[in-house]
């Protein structure tokens, strides 16, 4: 073969390939968003359903967080802040009004109100992401303790009573190590789970968590308000423990769902799988879930068809919804809403940095 040939075939040969893991976790965890918000109204009618919730609960979003730290790298490049803007502030302004809206009208509200420093219900992810990216991850990598200071923060922030819904302030303190402990993993770490016998160790785990989230809640002696507990949203007086110690409780949630994290890790599969390419668009399935699901919550489906055979619907609807939803056909229609070309609002200030936005899209 001559040496031009050679070099023809180079840059095929070591082109980076896609790592379909990330897209299999994506996709997984995004699922696991709307099954769990399927079932919220349905937790009081059904013991069995109310410990799979909390099991979903006890590591779905702070493993969403974690890895999309782990994909924020790159937060100080050039041309990142504007990618954060159209990607995450824009869609997070979008979609903030266009629920307080929807809701006023499906719900019935006697007056409409547009908050957009009060995250309406899942939209605080956005919101917190966008400060954890700007804001939040270019001061703590500076800092000589990053992890142990933000952890401290994480519990801390419980014994303020006035951290609340207001810029999403209590969930983006208390989840940041999640985001931040993502940001410092490396490829390498996560395949330190692809042992064959870690995997069977994960699905054991996996398995025995719904039982252990059943012990818990029904059988065990804490008094706990698990399901509160798990949202890191609400101060410990407002959960029923004002004393010093109760710091030491979301302590235990945070490793709780570290370990869990660990064993759902280990259980999803690294190669290319019949999910893996909606996986990459899982942003779109938590960004447009919420208009099936509010519908749902308001006719109030579980009060009119009670039972199993609703339980197995809600949770194959959840399924169908989050593959739907994070079709390509889907993504395409609705691209003006997700990911809105709104380049005219920035300046460039030169032809490389037009360049560089322009591959963002």
């Amino acid at each position: 073969m001559s040496a031009s040939n050679q070099e023809a075939i180079k840059p095929s040969a070591t082109k980076k390939q896609r790592d379909y893991y990330f897209d299999n976790v994506k996709f997984v965890l995004a699922m696991l968003v709307v099954i769990g918000h399927t079932y919220r109204p349905l937790i009081d009618e059904s013991p069995i359903i109310k410990a799979v919730y909390l099991a979903i609960y006890s590591f779905h979003m702070p493993l969403f967080i974690l890895i999309s730290g782990y994909f924020a790298k790159g937060f100080n490049r050039e041309g990142q802040n504007k990618k954060l803007i159209s990607s995450v502030l824009i869609p997070y302004l979008i979609f903030q009004v266009l629920y307080s809206i929807y809701d006023y009208f499906i719900y019935g509200r006697d007056s409409l109100e547009i908050s957009i420093l009060e995250p309406y219900w899942a939209m605080w992810f956005l919101f917190s992401l966008f400060l954890w990216r700007l804001m939040m991850l270019p001061l703590f990598v500076n800092l000589k303790y990053p992890l142990v200071t933000a952890s401290i923060l994480a519990i801390a922030v419980g014994y303020v009573d006035e951290a609340d819904g207001f810029l999403s302030l209590s969930r983006t303190i208390a989840f940041f190590p999640f985001f931040l402990f993502g940001y410092y993993l490396q490829r390498h770490h996560f395949e330190v789970l692809f042992a064959p016998w870690k995997r069977v160790v994960g699905w054991v785990g996996c398995i025995l968590l719904v039982p252990l989230m059943y012990w818990l809640e029904f059988l065990s002696p804490f008094d706990l308000s698990f399901r509160r507990w798990m949202y890191f949203a609400d101060p410990y007086e407002s959960l029923g423990h004002a004393e010093w110690s109760a710091g030491l409780i979301r302590v235990g949630f945070i490793l709780l769902t570290l370990i869990v994290s660990a064993l759902v890790l280990a259980v999803i599969p690294q190669r290319k799988t019949w999910f893996s390419a909606m996986g990459s668009r899982s942003l779109s399935v938590y960004l447009l879930h919420g208009v099936f699901i509010k519908y749902y919550d308001a006719v109030n489906v579980d009060d009119k068809y009670p039972g199993p055979t609703l339980y197995i619907l809600a949770t194959l609807g959840a399924i169908a919804l989050t593959c739907l939803l994070s079709s390509a056909w889907v993504t395409r229609v609705l691209r003006p809403l997700l990911q809105p070309q709104l380049r005219w609002i920035f300046r460039t200030s030169s032809p490389q940095e037009q360049q560089k936005l322009n591959k963002a899209y």
